[in-house]
């Protein structure tokens, strides 16, 4: 139904002008299609939004009166360059105390993304400091460049660089600097939504190397891992999403990394939500299991 939804979205005309809401929220965008009770609203920053009358009203731009012109010739796709994306600022934390112990965690992420006819460019780096009982357990730094080039959709290939930085502990030793970078390559497939949402998913060949700054030592390691990301606008206002990793080690192990996120949007560029991160024989240094339940305050733009 999807794929049926866009066509018929696409063959109208579309109107540009504002989708105002009731609690004073203001849209910009084209009316691409138009319903009893509602319509279809193409907004400049979230994509497809569907719309009840009840809840917000399209006010068309009042078109300027200017002399009749032979119209400007059609540039390719190509000729449109590099364009940013989406990007944005999140901050996520929670304080605990359990007996006599006192935990706090806060974490920090900017996610930008660069568009152009058939390829994607997302950098996404984050900061996680975790206190407890007033000494530091966790100081992590992460940084990621991903590239997704379209071969002929929904068919895509994938490239990605991800650097660690973090400590590590082993009784008696002191805590010891290391630095892990994973680089995948790979291949899936990718949809597009009507209503704005995506979906990816790629079977990748990953190669890591993990170095103790110290001692001036290398580890090196491989794996295959399946990608698995979703981002989907369940209303107006609610958004989820979620990355889920599942690696399949040399020895037979199964690892897994998931990352999702449920949001509220209060105004166009801020929103409020509840993440939740689980870690499994993922590609770190962590061992058992890692989970992580915080509050999250995002500002995208």
């Amino acid at each position: 139904m999807a794929w049926l939804l866009a066509a018929l979205v696409h063959a109208q005309p579309a109107a540009r002008g504002w989708l105002r809401f009731g609690d004073g929220n203001t849209l910009s965008g084209e009316l691409v299609e138009r319903s009893d009770g509602g319509g279809l609203f193409r907004s400049d920053r979230f994509g497809m939004l569907r719309f009840t009358d009840a809840e917000a009203r399209f006010e068309p731009l009042a078109a300027p009166h200017t002399p009749a012109a032979a119209p400007a010739p059609a540039l390719p796709d190509e000729a449109l360059g590099w364009r940013p994306g989406e990007w944005s600022i999140a901050l996520s934390g929670y304080w605990r105390r359990d007996g006599g112990s006192t935990t706090s965690d806060l974490a920090a992420d900017l996610d930008s993304t660069w568009q152009s006819r058939r390829d994607e460019i997302k950098l996404a780096l984050s900061t996680n400091y975790k206190v407890v009982d007033r000494a530091v357990d966790t100081n992590d730094q992460s940084g990621s460049l991903r590239w997704l080039h379209e071969l002929r959709s929904p068919w895509v290939t994938l490239g990605q660089i991800k650097l660690d930085r973090s400590t590590f502990s082993i009784d008696p030793l002191p805590a010891l600097d290391y630095a892990l970078v994973q680089a995948s390559v790979g291949g899936g497939l990718r949809w597009r939504w009507a209503d704005g949402g995506r979906t990816l998913v790629t079977l990748n060949y990953d190669r890591l190397m993990l170095e103790l700054l110290r001692l001036d030592r290398r580890v090196y390691e491989r794996a295959v891992s399946l990608l698995l990301e979703n981002k989907l606008h369940l209303s107006s206002r609610v958004d989820f999403s979620n990355t889920l990793i599942a690696y399949r080690w040399p020895d037979g192990r199964t690892g897994w990394d998931s990352d999702a996120e449920l949001s509220y949007r209060l105004s166009e560029h801020l929103s409020v939500g509840l993440r939740y991160e689980y870690r499994r024989n993922a590609a770190s240094l962590a061992t058992g299991t890692y989970n992580r339940l915080s509050l999250t305050t995002r500002l995208g733009f």
